[in-house]
């Protein structure tokens, strides 16, 4: 029987291998009269060897041992652990910001805007016109910063109530041009800056026109109050300053000397009226002076001195300080000015002209030392003519100009 069942057991399990997927064959086990079934269950329960075998493959990974690597970088530094890494300029691990090393791990300093210990304010700037200068002290007078509050100026320990043009101990400014007092070298304080007063802004009385155009070159024609040097700054006058011919600094003063008993002046008597006033009878001096004293003498600008009241007219150039310098000089029939005509000179010797062509023979042999020839002029301006008078004082008027006579061609 057991040689019967091994030569029949191939074939079973061929039908058992064929029965495995047919309904009647499954796992729970075979049904009656299936042999087929039963074979193949003792097939594989037997443990024996077969030819066909049908078998299920798990395939089980190979075993792998990896040596993860071991990190050593340490967590990044923060601030506020107390340990000063990175960037960290310090590290005390409080957020105290009023100690030495602030809640953002940087030292404390003056101008973080934390007042700190040593401190007296801290605004986070360095303006020290503020309260809070950049030394990180309260503004005070004497620190050397101008508060802008409440100072005027700061020289800290050079501050000096007596320093012109300084500081006081109380941060004012000191003496100074402008404070309407008189200090130091000063000629006058008049607190203003009208140059035609007498007080120039630098506080220098103007003596001339010229003085004026020289200091200010921008001043302009007009009237003027000037303090004459000859008089040594005592006295004060109003005149009409040409601030344009000949690059400006003219000046003329109107005398009207008609007045009461009064008579009209001859050359010499003008000059004694000029003197009085720290001028001398006007001397013509170029073309361009010529037309501007014409122009003063006809236009209503400067009030006169001397007593009279007449404006203007042209009687105001009636005489000049120009003479004969020996007696019977001429000008050889040349034209009146020094260069063509040496025989007769400025009051003060210094060039003069009055016209550049002889008029017929004038000036004449016939006249006086120190007298005035008597001048009639056209209406453009030009000298008309010009006549010596030999009697008494020469040409006179009531009316004449008067001039500084410091400005030259």
């Amino acid at each position: 029987m057991a040689a019967a069942s091994r030569v029949l057991l191939p074939g079973l399990v061929a039908a058992a291998l064929a029965a495995a997927t047919a309904p009647g064959c499954h796992s729970s086990g075979c049904r009656d009269s299936d042999y087929a079934c039963a074979a193949l269950a003792d097939t594989h329960t037997s443990g024996e060897p077969d030819t066909t075998t049908t078998e299920t493959t798990t395939s089980t990974p190979p075993l792998t041992t990896s040596t993860e690597p071991t990190s050593t970088t340490e967590p990044p530094p923060t601030c506020g652990d107390g340990v000063v890494a990175g960037d960290e300029l310090c590290d005390d691990g409080n957020a105290d910001d009023l100690d030495a090393c602030k809640s953002d791990c940087t030292p404390t300093a003056c101008g973080d805007g934390v007042v700190q210990a040593g401190e007296e304010c801290d605004d986070g700037n360095a303006d020290d016109s503020d309260a809070c200068v950049g030394t990180c002290r309260w503004a005070r007078c004497g620190d050397g910063f101008v508060h802008a509050a409440s100072e005027e100026c700061d020289d800290g320990p050079a501050n000096d109530n007596q320093a012109y043009e300084g500081c006081t101990t109380g941060c004012v400014r000191g003496p100074r041009c402008g404070d309407a007092l008189v200090n130091g070298d000063e000629d006058c304080d008049d607190n203003n800056t009208d140059e035609t007063d007498g007080c120039m802004s630098s506080c220098v009385e103007a003596k001339s026109c010229l003085q004026v155009k020289t200091a200010l070159p921008e001043a302009s024609t007009g009237q003027y109050r000037i303090w004459p040097e000859a008089l040594g700054s005592e006295n004060s006058v109003d005149v009409w300053c040409d601030m344009d011919s000949d690059g400006g600094g003219y000046t003329f003063l109107k005398v009207d000397t008609e007045f009461g008993l009064e008579s009209d002046k001859g050359a010499k008597k003008a000059e004694e009226v000029c003197k009085k006033y720290g001028m001398h009878l006007l001397v013509t001096r170029t073309p361009a002076h010529v037309m501007s004293s014409y122009e003063v003498a006809t236009t209503a600008n400067v009030a006169p001195v001397g007593g009279g009241t007449v404006p203007a007219g042209i009687d105001y150039l009636a005489i000049l300080a120009i003479y004969p310098t020996t007696p019977g000089a001429t000008c050889e029939l040349k034209a009146l000015n020094s260069t063509d005509c040496p025989g007769w000179r400025a009051g003060d010797d210094q060039p003069y002209w009055v016209r550049d062509t002889p008029y017929a023979d004038q000036p004449d042999a016939d006249h006086c030392a120190g007298c005035s020839m008597f001048y009639k002029w056209n209406p453009d301006g030009t000298a008309k003519s010009y006549t010596t008078v030999s009697f008494g004082e020469g040409a006179s008027s009531y009316r004449f100009l008067c001039d500084i006579g410091d400005k030259h061609p």
